[in-house]
């Protein structure tokens, strides 16, 4: 099982993102992807585009979890 914190693009340059952390991620060829949106990141690839609704409420969760 994986677990993973949704993280926001800050940038994309070809078929890799810059997300919150100064971290570079590849993004699959299926994976359609604009700056501001959240993905779910395992290891140093996106594996799926989450909504930012879904993506803030996963943090919040992850958050309350942490108090």
């Amino acid at each position: 099982m994986c677990f993973s914190i949704p993280a926001k693009i800050i940038a994309i340059n070809g078929s890799s993102a810059l997300i919150e952390g100064g971290k570079s991620v590849k993004i699959g060829k299926d994976l359609k992807v604009k700056k501001g949106e959240y993905l779910r990141v395992v290891g140093s690839v996106a594996v799926e585009k989450l909504s930012k609704t879904e993506g803030l409420k996963i943090r919040k969760l992850l958050k309350s979890l942490n108090n």
